[in-house]
Formats: C-alpha cells, structure tokens, sequence
C-alpha cells in the first residue's frame, strides 16, 4: 500500500519543472522504501512470522536498512560537494596519473573512508547480540522426578532452536568436595543455593536445579548470569507436571541470564513485587498457584518481542515465542519418547 502511493506520488512530480533537482533524493528514497519492504517480506519468508508494522518499524533490521541508506546518501552528497568545489577542467583531466589520483581518487577515498568509519559502528550497535550457551548442573539428586528425563529435555530444547544450547554437567554438586573456605563462604548465606551455583558457574551463564526450598522465594532466583530453579513442593500444584514446570523455568531463566549478560537488562520493573498480574513473562506471581496459568498460557507480550528482537534478533525471538508454549512437550515424539525410554507420562496441558 505505501509503496503504491510512493509510486503516484512519482508519477505526479514527474510531470513539475523541478523533477530533475530533486530526483537524486527522490531516487535514494524509493531505493529505501523498497528495501524496507524487502526487509519485512524477508522476515516472513524466513522465520514464518508477521510482525505488527510498530514492532518492524522499531526492530534492528529497520534500523540496520536505515543506517545503510543514511551513509550511501551521506557518501552521494559528500561526492556532489566534493565534485562541485574541485571541478577539473578539461586539461587536467588528460593530465598525468599521479595528477589525477590527488585532485579526483584519492580525496573519494578518503570521503567514503569517512564515511564507513562512521557508519560501520553504527551498524554494528545496532545489529542483534549473541547469546551464550548456558551450563545446568543439580545442586541436590533429583527427587520428584527422573534427571535422565529432564535432560532429555534440554537435548530437545537444543535440538529446536540454533542461537545457544544447554551444557549439561553430569555431576550432581557434593559440598564435601568443597574446601573449608569455600563452604564457609556460602554457610548461613541467606541464599545458599544461589551462592553454591555461583560459585560453581565461575562468572559463565549457568542454571542449578535443586529439590530444595530457596528461602523465601519459591520457584526460582536470579543474579546476573546465574540462575537457580526449585522443584521444592511442585507437585502439589501439578498439573502441568513438574517437568513442564522445569521446561518453563529453564527457558525463562535462559531468556533472564542471556538479557543480564549481553543486552540491557530485564525491563524496568521486572518481577517488581505486586498484588496484580496479566501474564507478562516478566512479571512477578503475586500467588504461587498463579504459576500455573503463566506456564498454560506462556507467550511474549509487544514489549517484550520488541525487547528480545532487538537484543538478539529476529530467530532468537521465534524459537523463545514458540519454546514457551510447550506444544513441542506435549505432542509429537517427546511425550511418546519420554513414555518409551523413562516411563514418564506427560499428561497432556489441560
């Protein structure tokens, strides 16, 4: 539609008697119009998604087609206003090579030189960020649950999507095998176990799981690149099972320690205590049977796709949005393999 009126709009100055004084321009812009709209169409045709025109206009590729445009008009202007001042006349243009290669090349050079010095780190700020992979250990044996299943799990989360995976350590953590000044640092901690998975994740992105409570939070707990979840008391709100509550969990934290890491952050008032809700995936659970209904209608809300299409981009946002929903766990060949191999039952979400 827009490009449609862009081209009467055309049609209409071509016939006025300033058309040639502001085609360059005009030319420029239809270029820019046309990839923009070659930008939205490649993100349907890739990642099979339809973003809202708001969320495309306020995305990285947007600003990545804008930055480009704005230094090849940039480096078009700088060669008129260079052509204009430093003219050659016709004698010198047959002149000698090193003659022309000062008054004409190398000054080009040097403009578009200019140019990408500025351009190129623009671009870059504003192209999407990598992710790192993220190491789960268990800080306790598991109880409520199969290990062995779970990290099936994972190995199913890193088969489905391509941005990070997950390590998985095999070693469920002893505290004997610590030193004394080590398990003196985390004793009486009020987070223990936070301070136990920090210690073990060595300044990476790492996920403990405990069957321990975790103080006064419930389900889970967070600093910077360092994540714990608990299963503690699970299963009295099941279902979902405890490993949709596991899958959820992991996926939000890996969204949380990956945000903390190599972007700007939760968003502001993230997970701020309060009385009310509406499901926001970054959003504090005023009752812990509320868990239930974010796990069963788990999604990413406008600001929070903008968030994460712009910290690490369009397929990072895709796999997230369809991770979270849990369809691949209760369909398909994970619930009949997760049956077959570890005689798990995964009931189906209600």
């Amino acid at each position: 539609m827009i490009l449609r009126l862009w081209d009467t709009l055309l049609a209409y100055l071509r016939e006025r008697p300033y058309w040639s004084r502001i085609q360059p321009l005009l030319t420029l812009l239809s270029l820019y119009l046309m990839a923009i709209a070659l930008g939205y169409q490649y993100i349907q045709w890739q990642y099979g998604l339809s973003p809202p025109l708001s969320l495309y206009l306020r995305s990285y590729l947007f600003r990545q087609v804008t930055v480009a445009f704005f230094a090849l008009g940039a480096f078009a202007a700088l060669l008129h206003w260079h052509s204009r001042r430093q003219a050659v006349a016709a004698s010198d243009q047959a002149g000698t090579t090193p003659r022309r290669w000062q008054r004409v090349i190398a000054p080009r050079l040097i403009l578009g030189g200019v140019v990408l010095a500025v351009a190129i780190p623009a671009f870059i700020y504003v192209s999407p960020k990598r992710v790192s992979h993220i190491r789960v250990k268990y800080l306790t044996e598991p109880k409520e649950f199969d290990g062995y299943a779970f990290v099936y799990l994972l190995y199913e989360l890193n088969k489905r999507q391509r941005d990070w995976y997950f390590e998985v350590d095999f070693d469920v953590f002893n505290p004997d095998a610590l030193t004394s000044k080590e398990r003196g640092a985390c004793a009486g901690h009020m987070y223990q176990s936070l301070c136990y998975a920090t210690m073990l994740a060595e300044d990476r992105p790492f996920i403990g799981i405990t069957s321990e409570r975790l103080g006064e939070d419930y389900f889970w707990q967070n600093q910077d690149r360092v994540s714990v979840l608990s299963t503690f008391g699970w299963q009295q709100y099941a279902p979902p099972s405890t490993y949709a509550f596991l899958a959820y969990s992991t996926i939000v934290q890996s969204i949380v320690i990956h945000l903390n890491t190599h972007c700007t952050g939760l968003p502001g008032g993230s997970f701020r205590e309060s009385r009310v809700a509406y499901g926001d995936l970054f959003q504090y659970t005023p009752r812990r049977t509320a868990l239930k209904s974010e796990i069963l209608a788990a999604h990413l809300s406008p600001k929070g796709e903008a968030l994460l299409l712009n910290c690490f981009g369009v397929r990072y946002m895709a796999a997230v949005s369809s991770l979270l929903t849990l369809d691949w766990l209760n369909s398909g060949s994970v619930p009949r393999n997760l049956k077959t191999a570890f005689k798990v039952i995964e009931e189906p979400a209600p």
